[in-house]
C-alpha cells in the first residue's frame, strides 16, 4: 500500500459553488483560529441545493477551515470583496448538513478537553456509506482536509468491525460506491485505497467463506469490474504490494488492515484552527 499523501484537488460532480459578493467592512481573519475564538458575532448565510435550503453559520467557523470560504466571506487577495451570503446550488443539503455537524461538533469537542468528535456509523437509513463518501468529495472540493480524515475514520471503523467482531457479517464496499469515489477523486486519494483494501480483505475473508450463501461475490462486482478497468487494476496493484509468494508454511503474511492514520492526509498548520491536531506523516 502506498504511503504517499495526496494534495487536495477540486473534484465535484456538479459545478462549483456560486457566491454572491458585496462589500464588507470585516477584514480577512488569520487562518490560525484558536478554539476560544471561533464564536463571533458575524453570521453568514449559506443556501444549498436547488431548493436553497438555508443555513445561518458563524463565519469564522467556516473561514478558519477553508480557504474557499475565507475568500468568499472575507475577500480574495486579488481585491475581490467578501460577502455575507453564499449559494451552492449543485451541492446536496444532506451532505452540507454533515459538514456543519462536524464543524460545530469539533469546535465544542476540542474546546472542552481531549474528547474528539466522531461521526456516527452509517445505519443504511438516516445516513449511508454513500453519504459519507459524498461528504468526502464535498470536503475535497472545499479543501477541508480534517473532514476528509473524519469521513475516513468513520468508514474505517465501519468496515473494520466486519473483520473484528464475530457477531457482525463481513462488510464489503459496494463497488458502485467505489466507482463513485474513483470518478470524483484523484488517483492517489486515500479513500480509494481504503475502499479497495476492504474489498480485497472481503474477497479473502474467512467469515465470508464460512457462510455458504456468501461464497459468491456480490452481484455488482462483475458489472463494475468489467466496465471499470481502473478499479480492477487498483485491486491487482494492491495485491502485488502484499508480496505474497506461492508455497506453504509461513510465506503468506496474515492480512490485516493498517492503522487508520495510513489513510489520513496531513492537515497544514495554517488550517489547524479550532484546536485541530495536525495529522502525523505516515511512517
Amino acid at each position: 500500500m502506498s504511503n504517499s499523501i495526496p494534495s487536495p484537488t477540486r473534484a465535484t460532480p456538479g459545478s462549483q459553488p456560486v457566491h454572491s459578493r458585496g462589500p464588507t467592512s470585516t477584514p480577512a481573519p488569520s487562518m490560525e483560529v484558536g478554539a476560544d475564538r471561533w464564536l463571533t458575532d458575524r453570521i453568514v448565510t449559506v443556501y444549498v441545493g436547488p431548493e436553497e435550503k438555508r443555513w445561518a453559520v458563524h463565519e469564522k467557523l467556516l473561514s478558519s477551515r477553508s480557504r474557499y470560504f475565507n475568500h468568499v466571506f472575507n475577500g480574495s487577495p486579488d481585491g475581490t470583496p467578501g460577502s455575507d451570503e453564499l449559494k451552492m446550488p449543485k451541492e446536496d443539503p444532506k451532505l452540507f448538513g454533515l459538514l456543519i455537524r462536524w464543524l460545530y461538533g469539533t469546535a465544542f469537542a476540542t474546546s472542552g478537553g481531549a474528547r474528539v468528535f466522531r461521526f456516527s456509523p452509517p445505519d443504511g437509513k438516516d445516513v449511508t456509506v454513500r453519504d459519507y463518501l459524498g461528504l468526502y468529495i464535498l470536503a475535497e472540493t472545499l479543501t477541508i482536509i480534517p473532514v476528509k480524515n473524519a469521513a475516513i475514520d468513520c468508514l474505517y471503523d465501519y468496515f473494520k468491525l466486519g473483520l473484528d467482531d464475530p457477531s457482525v457479517e463481513a462488510r464489503c464496499p459496494d463497488l458502485r460506491d467505489v466507482r463513485y469515489i474513483f470518478d470524483h477523486t484523484p488517483p492517489e486519494s486515500p479513500m480509494r485505497k481504503l475502499l479497495i483494501v476492504h474489498a480485497m480483505l472481503y474477497l479473502f475473508s474467512k467469515k465470508r467463506r464460512a457462510v455458504p450463501r456468501t461464497i459468491l461475490l456480490p452481484d455488482e462486482w462483475e458489472e463494475t469490474i468489467t466496465q471499470s478497468g481502473d478499479i480492477g487494476w487498483a485491486m491487482i496493484k494492491m495485491l502485488s504490494e502484499w508480496k505474497w509468494t506461492m508455497g506453504s508454511g509461513g510465506n503468506v503474511p496474515e492480512m490485516k488492515i493498517k492503522h487508520r492514520q495510513e489513510f489520513h492526509e496531513v492537515v497544514p498548520v495554517m488550517l489547524e484552527g479550532l484546536g485541530e491536531v495536525k495529522a502525523e506523516s505516515v511512517e
